[in-house]
């Protein structure tokens, strides 16, 4: 299940919690696009905290979406994740050294706010 939550208006912020489908990403991928349209860069903070797993047809569609935004990549500039589980925070770690014009940290539970205010502190440097 994908809830958006209140963020800066340069900033897709969601709570990813679950098992996320195919459907959760009609919610997401509009969310990211409209932040896309009106700002030249964004951030993204996904809390998956709550999160469980994710049903074959939502990887699908996530790794087309990853794939429709490779040559944009420069766009995205920081993506804060919230997670406990190792997996997850080492995946961000991998994505973090993949993608090195996009800044990824990872925070924990309970660190949401310190999480929001990271993600969205780039706007002070444009």
């Amino acid at each position: 299940m994908i809830e958006t939550l209140p963020a800066p208006e340069y900033v897709a912020a969601f709570r990813i919690s679950g098992t996320l489908h195919s459907k959760d990403y009609d919610i997401l991928i509009p969310a990211i696009e409209s932040k896309l349209e009106e700002h030249e860069q964004i951030g993204v903070l996904a809390d998956m905290t709550e999160f469980d797993h994710m049903t074959p047809g939502a990887l699908l569609r996530d790794l087309s979406y990853a794939l429709s935004k490779l040559g944009e990549y420069h766009r995205f500039k920081r993506a804060a994740v919230i997670a406990d589980k190792r997996w997850i925070e080492t995946t961000t770690k991998l994505a973090d050294r993949l993608f090195p014009r996009t800044e990824m940290r990872v925070f924990h539970h309970g660190e949401l706010e310190e999480a929001m205010r990271w993600v969205a502190g780039f706007a002070a440097t444009r």
